[in-house]
């Protein structure tokens, strides 16, 4: 809790303010910045019999993308083939040796304003 205090002082945020990452979030929704106003659909988690679709956010550019995976179905997550880049800007988003099963707790930002004052509306959850 107090590694987590220190994170939210960090980000500009006050101790009963939370932020947003997407190992808290699941399937597709509506993230929405409360500091700009920016809505933008995202994905955050979802999965099929053979594919599944990971939300990334660039640390970069900030840009929210879809990562697809073909061919694994949701019985069989390991380690990624090879690294993934952000088309938006050509970062590599994270390395091949990164197992997804993992998740992201790194906060989320607002691609447009940077602030880490997000809202979540999950529209669908597989």
């Amino acid at each position: 809790m107090e590694d987590e205090n220190k994170l939210k002082e960090k980000l500009g945020l006050r101790p009963d303010e939370d932020y947003l990452c997407f190992s808290r979030m699941g399937g597709a929704g509506v993230i929405m910045c409360k500091d700009c106003g920016h809505e933008e659909e995202i994905v955050s988690f979802t999965h099929g019999m053979m594919s599944c679709d990971i939300g990334r956010q660039c640390p970069h550019c900030h840009a929210f993308v879809v990562e697809h995976n073909e061919g694994k179905s949701f019985h069989q997550f390991g380690e990624a083939a090879s690294d993934f880049i952000c088309p938006e800007c050509g970062a590599v988003i994270r390395k091949k040796e990164e197992d997804f099963l993992k998740g992201n707790d790194d906060p989320l930002f607002c691609p447009k304003c940077h602030s880490p004052r997000l809202q979540y509306l999950m529209s669908f959850i597989t």
